[in-house]
């Protein structure tokens, strides 16, 4: 019958299936909170390793199209009573004209110099949340933001979040991985190696590079949707420059253009103030944090500069030969043993 099952099985399968049955065992709100978190985190950093690891583009301020769809998707449900669903699409679609407004105007530039723009944008996002009290509330952001609604169930208690934002992630993996091997990637993935050969071949490097840019920032605007309403308040603190260089160190930690790379990358950092936190009380839970950030980077630099999982794009199997030897070790019929009569 062994040769009828798999000899091996995909990480990321097998991790989706601890996911799901995760709550089975422990459901502990607490717990759940965080593993929701972690999933944003994932989101957050797969969308920024979409248009940095597999296009080559420095984006330092990621967090501004967060801030963008989340505004979008909250004043919606708020102030024209959409559903979630539809503001989660409106959020995300307006995120990503954002980013080709921006990326028409800034992607001529490369470099640190796109850097500095997109670091600069985001800046202009968050001051302008704050001072346009007449939309956003300024400081004090918006509260009460609906919780979603499907077939007349609400979500309330963190679990059916936790599964939404598993369907979240498996969305936002399967899609840059499906566009990663599509023309489109390998475009992106030449012009991220060597922009003038790309040019060479006869790419529009130009167009691809704000595609990528876009998609990237429509991502970012779906997680701040999911936000909005996972928290029921938005604010402009609650994504800001940090939150972006922390996206930043993610990604680097998991892997600059890995398949699978923002996944350790996120839940490391993601979960490092919760790991930190019995070692600490107050405010200085942050500064630790940042310690212990930096700690790991330098770390890392050091012994495996190209990341946790690499520059590899390449889906990541584990043998199950090992696990069907011990199985058949266990289920064997034992040897019986006979005597000769007395």
């Amino acid at each position: 019958m062994s040769r009828f099952l798999p000899r091996r099985v995909n990480l990321l399968t097998l991790s989706l299936i601890v996911a799901l049955l995760i709550p089975a065992f422990y459901r502990q709100s607490f717990f759940l909170h965080i593993l929701v978190l972690l999933a944003i985190w994932v989101i957050l950093t797969d969308s920024l390793n979409f248009v940095t690891g597999f296009a080559g583009q420095l984006a330092l301020g990621h967090a501004a199209f967060v801030t963008i769809g989340g505004y979008t998707g909250a004043l919606l449900m708020l102030n024209h009573g959409w559903s979630f669903w539809t503001a989660l699409l409106i959020g995300g679609g307006t995120a990503f004209a954002s980013g080709l407004i921006l990326g028409v105007l800034a992607l001529r530039l490369r470099g640190d110099y796109l850097g500095m723009v997109t670091l600069g944008f985001g800046e202009i996002v968050r001051v302008t949340a704050i001072n346009w009290v007449s939309l956003t509330r300024g400081p004090m952001g918006l509260p009460g933001i609906p919780r979603p609604t499907i077939f007349g169930y609400t979500f309330l208690g963190e679990l059916p979040f936790y599964y939404l934002a598993i369907v979240l992630v498996v969305f936002t993996h399967v899609t840059i991985e499906r566009m990663l091997f599509s023309r489109f990637g390998r475009a992106c993935l030449a012009l991220r190696d060597d922009e003038a050969a790309a040019e060479a071949m006869g790419i529009e490097t130009y167009q691809y590079k704000v595609l990528a840019f876009c998609i990237s920032s429509g991502y970012a605007g779906l997680a701040g949707v999911f936000y909005a309403s996972w928290t029921t308040l938005f604010s402009p603190d609650s994504f800001q420059l940090t939150d972006s260089i922390m996206m930043c160190v993610m990604n680097t930690l998991g892997g600059i253009g890995s398949l699978i790379g923002a996944i350790p990358g996120a839940m490391i950092i993601g979960a490092l103030p919760e790991l930190l936190r019995p070692f600490t009380t107050g405010p200085n839970i942050a500064s630790l944090r940042l310690a212990g950030v930096g700690v790991l980077m330098v770390l890392l630099l050091i012994v495996r500069p190209q990341g946790l999982a690499g520059m590899s794009i390449k889906p990541v199997y584990i043998s199950l030969e090992p696990l069907y030897r011990l199985l058949k070790r266990g289920i064997a019929p034992k040897e019986i043993k006979t005597t000769g009569g007395e």
